[in-house]
């Protein structure tokens, strides 16, 4: 486990909070972000040691939210989050800088829209899941869900608390996951490490959300995830590491929103690679977003797009060179004779991107 280390310009047996923070930035900030947030103000001034499991046992989350709670403060600039070389966080500095309103509110709308594509892709989880006492004691009297209890709490270790018994008589009772599907979704979990009912019910609500209604599927799903995923790492000359968080939400947007194959995006890196000469997921990003904008679908349509496109330049050479020199006169040899090629192949890929 990665134990991070806390940076803090200030230094004080007090937590300190800007007014400004209070005034502009709580005000618009998500309530989970900004209880982690003053967290990390509290254990900076402590010396506590952190690790993202840490934070988000603290808080009961999953290690993705904490994630994003940080990612959202670094865009603000509040925090800045260091790596090390395979992709984990190792430190964060608490800074004392304030953007100006205007960059402050581009940069909150500019998340806000990327958390909103994020949520569209998901199911919404409801704020309170609860069933009622007279269908637990329903679902208790059934043999298969004593059975699918004793078996989970195997796989967690530990008694299940009444907590943790509801959500998984929510997966069954309300996104009607099979007692099989819900057995192999812990076993998932526990496989990956992550032991939190939070992050389990995530993952159900994203199989949920998907339509994953049996093993197979999910089975499917998972390796996918990882097969594809992995595929485009390779294809971007990144080895031996996981993608990051903002890695994983690109190729989320290309497979899952855009619906693209994965021939498709590995052919947007190339095209990234070659324009590039440097991994840029953004750079990808456009190229797929024209082409989900444009309809297309199959390699061979892009194909046809790029012969059109080079028949179009081809056309504009052509009649730039029919058109008679001005004030030149040149004396006819036989390279002469032919009308010159010349091919801007950046302007090309701007006239798809566009």
């Amino acid at each position: 486990m990665n134990t991070l280390t806390l940076h803090k310009y200030n230094a004080g047996d007090f937590t300190l909070v800007q007014n400004r923070f209070l005034d502009e930035y709580m005000v618009s900030a998500n309530g989970e972000f900004v209880k982690i947030y003053l967290y990390l103000l509290r254990c900076s001034s402590a010396d506590r040691e952190l690790t993202l499991a840490s934070i988000a046992d603290t808080f009961n989350h999953t290690e993705s939210d904490v994630k994003r709670a940080l990612a959202y403060w670094e865009r603000l600039q509040l925090l800045k989050l260091s790596y090390s070389e395979d992709g984990a966080l190792t430190d964060i500095v608490l800074t004392d800088g304030v953007l100006a309103g205007s960059e402050q509110k581009n940069r909150l709308n500019t998340y806000a829209s990327r958390m909103s594509d994020l949520q569209n892709r998901t199911l919404s989880e409801p704020k309170r899941i609860s069933i009622s006492a007279d269908r637990k004691k329903e679902l208790a009297a059934q043999e298969d869900i004593r059975e699918l209890i004793y078996i989970a709490e195997q796989y967690l270790g530990k008694k299940l608390s009444s907590t943790e018994v509801t959500n998984i008589l929510y997966f069954y009772d309300e996104l009607h996951f099979s007692v099989d599907l819900i057995e192999y979704l812990i076993e998932y979990c526990v496989s990956k490490g992550k032991r939190s009912i939070n992050y389990i019910r995530t993952v159900a609500l994203e199989w949920a959300a998907r339509d994953i209604k049996t093993v197979a599927e999910a089975k499917k799903d998972t390796n996918l995830y990882t097969k594809d995923y992995y595929a485009v790492l390779n294809a971007f000359g990144i080895k031996d590491r996981g993608p990051a968080q903002d890695e994983a939400e690109h190729m989320s947007r290309w497979f899952r929103q855009f619906g693209f194959s994965l021939e498709i995006v590995l052919e947007a890196c190339r095209r990234t690679i070659r324009r590039t000469h440097t991994p840029s997921f953004q750079y990808a990003d456009k190229i797929l977003e024209s082409w989900k904008n444009s309809g297309f679908t199959q390699l061979s349509q892009i194909a046809e797009a790029d012969r059109l496109a080079l028949e179009k330049n081809e056309k504009q050479n052509k009649a730039e060179n029919c058109r008679p020199a001005k004030n030149t006169v040149s004396a006819p040899n036989k390279f002469n004779n032919f009308a010159q090629r010349n091919y801007d192949y950046e302007q090309l890929e701007q006239q798809l991107l566009d």
